[in-house]
């Protein structure tokens, strides 16, 4: 039987009589060659079943990918329903786009646990969503000394961009405190993986999730100036879903329900505080005050939130223009918005 010989740049270049490199351009330069002779070499490669250089090999030769590892907290799938993260990765895939570059997507959960595995990957650089700094897969990527960029923390020298996380909490403290609200309950995602429980804001808080410290910090801090009894006020850390906000918000007022405000650092988190207290008789907010963070789309029937609102399209947009555009020790702060609505 007669073996098939592999269709190459090379063997498609000897075909049309011209150089190799020609052919490589009709695929990864076509600026560079006039229409017709373009559209001479594509034609042939397609009657060859030929669509293009194999990646792998064409990273070997040229030491890049074309491509951007996305690291983020959760599960693959949490990147699909998240209303803030498919709004992230919008910005992100638009970039992109114009770049020519594709997206790789690194979640540090799956079924069967994080894996340090999939940073073998070849990417030309990373973008870091909120992640815990410490988990294993951070680690492995940053080992790599390859460009990262960060959103929502910083580690420098490496790029960043997010809102002032800090600043965003203390207007919500400060509103609600202005409000007269003096006993609070935060439903938070975990500062550690797999951290849960209730504790009160007297004990400290530590962590390897900068997002959630630093938001907690500043709730702490803006109490402690205002004299408010933090052994009175509660955090409760568990994974984010609305139906773990529902739980959280039961817990916390099981451990002290003279709470007045829930403060939720997230508005999924603040749906389910609602979702509680709507099928346990109190009133939002004449019984509960409640806050969210991110401003995500909300049913016309339902309460209007009070949230910070920031644009997670430009968020991503930005991150992968600095990442494609190899800039390093840049943080670029957003704009964020305390919008009052009826929750409060």
């Amino acid at each position: 039987m007669c073996k098939l010989s592999k269709i190459t740049l090379k063997s498609i270049a000897r075909e049309l009589g011209v150089t190799h490199t020609t052919v490589s351009n009709a695929f990864n330069n076509p600026g560079k060659l006039s229409e017709s002779l373009r559209k001479r070499i594509i034609d042939y490669a397609h009657s060859v079943n030929f669509y293009g250089p194999d990646n792998i090999g064409r990273a070997l030769r040229t030491g890049r990918s074309d491509a951007i590892g996305i690291i983020f907290n959760d599960t693959l799938s949490y990147v699909f329903t998240d209303s803030h993260d498919v709004q992230l990765m919008q910005g992100i895939a638009g970039e992109c786009d114009r770049k020519g570059v594709s997206i790789i997507l690194i979640p540090l959960h799956n079924g069967q646990g994080a894996r340090a595995s999939v940073i073998n990957t070849a990417v030309d650089g990373y973008i870091l969503n909120a992640t815990h700094n410490n988990d294993q897969i951070i680690a492995k990527a940053l080992s790599k000394n390859l460009p990262v960029v960060t959103t929502d923390f910083k580690i420098p020298p490496h790029s960043s961009v997010s809102i002032d996380n800090y600043r965003a909490m203390r207007e919500i403290c400060l509103h609600l405190l202005e409000k007269g609200h003096r006993e609070f309950g935060i439903i938070s995602f975990p500062s550690l993986q797999g951290r849960k429980g209730i504790v009160p804001l007297s004990q400290d808080i530590s962590g390897d999730n900068d997002v959630m410290i630093t938001r907690v910090k500043s709730c702490v801090e803006t109490f402690r100036e205002w004299n408010i009894e933090l052994d009175n006020c509660f955090l409760c850390e568990t994974s984010h879903h609305e139906t773990f906000g529902e739980i959280a918000a039961q817990e916390l007022l099981n451990v002290n329900p003279g709470i007045t405000a829930f403060i939720c650092l997230s508005d999924r988190f603040a749906q389910g505080a609602i979702n509680y207290c709507r099928q346990s008789g109190l009133r939002v907010p004449q019984n509960i005050a409640i806050t969210g963070f991110d401003n995500i789309p909300r049913p016309e029937n339902e309460i209007g939130l009070t949230t910070i609102s920031q644009d997670p399209v430009r968020k991503g947009e930005i991150a992968a223009a600095l990442l494609l555009e190899g800039k390093n020790n840049i943080h670029f702060d957003l704009e964020f918005t305390l919008i009052i609505r009826g929750s409060t």
